[in-house]
């Protein structure tokens, strides 16, 4: 129930965008930047058609504060969705078509699942915006609550009633953008023709929050002896700020085959609170800690095909001044392929379209 609540939120707030993707490509970013046509081929008037396998995933660590060692792992049981994406200009549109293979359900239990990723992909300044909310999760280390679990003739705990819900938001800022092309690099709606990097720096935002059933605590109950009763949380609410500073580099090889390195390490100030099982509310003093942003991107990028995996991980550090520390982490990996098409002639287009840039 609750997370259709929350899935109705967000159809009101986002109509027409359910299980879909949203990024505004510029045509023009902050400050007009001359590109070196020597590292960067543009194709802003070709539209580009893709196709790819995407599956997201998480991780929820509850820490014991008094013994480091007793961490209960949780993890939604996601499925593999099929999107395709239209790119022209600004304008890119993606849809996801539908969505298979949840692994070993009857060991892992079932998740509903909402994404929603929308994103301003400029020359020098970049942002990325996620909405991810996931329904039902299992204890993916079963043994630290029971020595004696058997993978093999045992089901993994299970908590349907768990439910997590994510927003994100970054923006970037790229030292380099005369020979270097984040949208080469992510997207492939330019091309990067020779090896180039440059220093990033940038902020994000995040708000997490995590809930269970009244009546139990995110403990097993064999563990309920270990974890003080402050430490039992029933819900918790985390708000972070980070400061990121970090380096993005892309190899070329023979101007079509490309690897794509993104790390962005950040400080991060996190505030909250959680609710622990007597359901009164406990403060998080704000303290600082340590976020962690890596992407690679291995692909092919050429005048008419393009394809590649990518595989994309973000990182938090829960707040060690807290009477409970919950980390959480999150992994993207796509497999994508598409189709640039022959420019388009906008002068013989309708004028409505080009008014508008299109």
């Amino acid at each position: 129930m609750k997370f259709m609540k929350a899935r109705i939120l967000l159809f009101l707030l986002f109509p027409g965008f359910l299980h879909s993707n949203i990024r505004a490509i510029d045509e023009f970013d902050f400050n007009r930047i001359g590109q070196d046509t020597t590292y960067i081929r543009k194709f802003k008037d070709q539209p580009h058609l893709t196709f790819e396998f995407a599956r997201r995933n998480q991780e929820i660590r509850l820490i014991n504060p008094l013994n480091e060692s007793q961490t209960v792992n949780y993890e939604p049981n996601t499925r593999v969705s099929f999107i395709t994406s239209l790119d022209y200009r600004w304008f890119s549109l993606s849809l996801g078509l539908f969505s298979f293979g949840a692994s070993e359900a009857k060991k892992k239990g079932n998740t509903e699942q909402f994404n929603l990723k929308f994103s301003f992909n400029g020359k020098r300044f970049w942002n990325t915006n996620y909405i991810q909310a996931y329904q039902g999760y299992f204890q993916n280390n079963p043994s630290v609550s029971n020595p004696n679990w058997n993978p093999q003739t045992e089901i993994y705990p299970q908590r349907p009633d768990i439910f997590n819900f994510t927003f994100f938001s970054n923006i970037a800022y790229c030292f380099k953008p005369d020979r270097f092309s984040y949208r080469a690099a992510l997207w492939q709606l330019d091309r990067q023709e020779k090896s180039a990097g440059s220093f990033i720096t940038g902020l994000s935002y995040r708000f997490n929050l995590i809930d269970s059933d009244t009546n139990l605590t995110m403990v097993p109950l064999s563990l309920y002896g270990d974890f003080l009763p402050d430490n039992r949380a029933v819900s918790v609410r985390q708000s972070t700020f980070t400061l990121h500073g970090g380096y993005i580099h892309t190899f070329v090889a023979n101007r079509t085959w490309f690897c794509t390195l993104y790390f962005l390490p950040g400080l991060a100030f996190e505030s909250g609170f959680y609710r622990p099982d007597d359901l009164r509310i406990r403060n998080f003093k704000s303290a600082t800690t340590i976020a962690t942003e890596f992407r690679i991107i291995l692909g092919y990028n050429g005048l008419k095909w393009f394809g590649g995996i990518s595989g994309h991980s973000l990182s938090f550090a829960g707040n060690r001044n807290a009477d409970l520390w919950v980390d959480s982490s999150f992994g993207w990996v796509r497999l994508f392929g598409g189709y640039r098409f022959n420019q388009v002639d906008r002068s013989k287009g309708p004028r409505a379209l080009r008014s508008i840039g299109l």
